[in-house]
């Protein structure tokens, strides 16, 4: 498996070969999974704010599933970066992102950028909590 920065049309294509809504934009931060015989695997978008990054649309194709895949792109996007990386993931992902190393984030201490999604997905499900890594430099 190898992992690189992607550009929108790959992962806009792939998110829509796999039925998901997210749509990538050009100022994303853009990264893939890809397997040996060049099949993207699982894709990640991160958008950038001044102070922190905000890890969105993590999608992996339905073969791939359950093989580690999306956890190694995460870590590796993670490693690619120096800025606090914020996330809201679904109580299913829950535990993926504590084995990662995000840790919740109390709500007086949620970003302003980030309270009106955070206050959508709250909405939508049964209580996405906000997480934060803070990935090491050097």
């Amino acid at each position: 498996m190898k992992f690189a920065s992607h550009d929108c049309l790959q992962l806009n294509r792939f998110y829509k070969q796999n039925k998901d809504k997210a749509r990538a934009k050009p100022s994303d931060l853009m990264y893939g999974a890809v397997d040996d015989d060049g099949q993207t695997c699982s894709v990640l978008r991160l958008l950038a704010y001044d102070e922190f990054l905000f890890l969105r649309s993590v999608l992996t194709a339905e073969e791939f599933r359950g093989h580690g895949v999306a956890s190694a792109l995460i870590r590796y996007a993670i490693n690619q970066q120096i800025q606090p990386i914020y996330t809201l993931p679904t109580p299913l992902a829950l535990s993926l992102y504590q084995r990662l190393g995000f840790t919740p984030v109390n709500l007086a201490d949620i970003p302003n950028e980030l309270l009106a999604s955070y206050r959508r997905f709250r909405q939508s499900t049964n209580g996405p909590t906000v997480m934060v890594i803070h990935p090491k430099v050097g």
